[in-house]
């Protein structure tokens, strides 16, 4: 048991301060031999739009929403329009998302306000045939365009054969 001066009324002796870190460091040991370690996390689980943190003990230490980006898709980016955080646009085959409310400028002075999200390749060129100048055999998947008393149709080889893109049908 710990003596203290204010109960006591006087100055402790030797003895007595002694008793108090003796009783001290018992308590102490006795905590050590004991000690049940905190809870920590132990998985992080998402659900749909939700995140549950559970902790090492199995304890659900709570569910939190995701956050959501709220993409505004504006099509070919153009001079002089008004743009806002988080609007999409393309721009020399690849995909930009805004990163700051503005009005743009020529696109060198604006492209610091756009972050690149996505670069799409160019197609190849096309190849103008005739129904007369196809080639009997070509690469599969192969496009090119036909010109004939339909139009000019987007055709591609399927491997043995060329089709029209839209339709499916053999040529």
């Amino acid at each position: 048991m710990i003596t203290y001066r204010t109960e006591k009324g006087a100055p402790l002796t030797i003895e007595e301060m002694d008793g108090n870190f003796r009783d001290m460091e018992s308590r102490l040991k006795t905590l050590e031999a004991h000690l049940e370690s905190g809870e920590g996390i132990g998985k992080i689980l998402m659900q749909g739009e939700t995140i549950t943190v559970m902790g090492t003990f199995g304890t659900e230490l709570g569910t939190f929403p995701l956050p959501k980006a709220s993409l505004t898709p504006r099509g070919k980016w153009s001079f002089q329009a008004p743009y806002q955080r988080l609007d999409v646009v393309t721009h020399n085959n690849s995909v930009y998302c805004c990163l700051k409310d503005h009005l743009s400028d020529l696109w060198e002075q604006d492209e610091p306000m756009w972050q690149e999200i996505l670069t799409l390749p160019l197609p190849p060129p096309l190849t103008l045939y005739e129904i007369t100048t196809l080639p009997a055999q070509e690469e599969m998947g192969k496009q090119a365009l036909l010109i004939d008393d339909h139009g000019i149709t987007l055709i591609f080889f399927n491997g043995k054969r060329w089709q029209r893109l839209m339709k499916g049908e053999d040529l």
